[in-house]
């Protein structure tokens, strides 16, 4: 690959990640100002960036949405909570959670899960960094996971709840870099009480600072709407992603930045 000062590859992931929903990745060039001091991946023309390491990316970050989002267990914007979270420092079950949310089948009896696939997929968001020990959940009232050591599974109910305008974090993705052997996503990050037709909009869920509101467009918050209002007075949040030892992008840190 030949360097060349002056340019940078930006990798933009346009999906601007709602809770809930899978987002897509586009990549483009952006120019790097001369005056800037820091060293990133230097390249020109053709580039060959590995989409199926990318999309680990936007995996784990749909995965960290659904299962930190809402009050369905008491991991409610876990990783927000602090200033910085590093994966040694990540609580092992808030881990496990993550892995198995989008997997639960909401029911009133009892389901199961492989710890092989759990395990995977824990790896996959946190490479080795973190080690994996299988462990009961205690989650709260609508969740109840244990571990069943005899049998290597997962036993859990998850109770069917109704989700429709239930109060949540939601996140929009602005930027994404690529550096070393780090991708760094920023986004701004907020939290959301519905009231009828409309949304009410606060910087965190203690709902100390109440930023604005906003009109559902067909029953949705338009994330492009509240960023380009109050983008000054939301939470910003870089999330580092680290190129493993599997070869594929795990955690890294999350950094409130502003």
């Amino acid at each position: 690959m030949e360097n060349k000062k002056g340019f940078i590859i930006t990798i933009v992931i346009l999906s601007f990640i709602a809770v809930g929903t899978i987002g897509y990745i586009v990549y483009d060039k952006f120019i790097k100002n001369n005056d800037s001091e820091e060293e990133y991946v230097n390249v020109i023309n053709d580039v060959s960036i590995d989409i199926n390491k990318m999309y680990n990316v936007g995996d784990i970050l749909n995965k960290f949405d659904k299962a930190f989002s809402t009050n369905d267990s008491k991991y409610l914007g876990y990783i927000y909570n602090t200033k910085i979270l590093e994966v040694k420092d990540f609580d092992k079950n808030a881990a496990i959670f993550a892995s198995m949310y989008s997997d639960l089948v909401r029911s009133n009896t009892e389901q199961t899960i492989s710890n092989e696939i759990i395990k995977n997929k824990y790896e996959k968001i946190f490479g080795k960094t973190l080690q994996y020990k299988p462990s009961s959940l205690d989650l709260g009232e609508n969740i109840n996971v244990e571990y069943d050591a005899t049998n290597k599974l997962y036993k859990y109910k998850a109770s069917v709840t109704n989700n429709d305008h239930k109060s949540e974090y939601l996140a929009r993705n602005i930027k994404t870099k690529l550096k070393d052997d780090l991708v760094i996503v920023t986004r701004k990050v907020f939290y959301v009480d519905y009231s009828g037709i409309s949304a009410i909009i606060y910087t965190n869920s203690n709902k100390t600072t109440r930023v604005g509101t906003v009109k559902l467009k067909d029953g949705e918050v338009s994330l492009e709407e509240v960023t380009g209002k109050y983008g000054s007075k939301l939470n910003t949040y870089e999330i580092t992603f680290k190129l493993g030892s599997s070869d594929e992008y795990n955690f890294y840190k999350i950094e409130r930045t502003k």
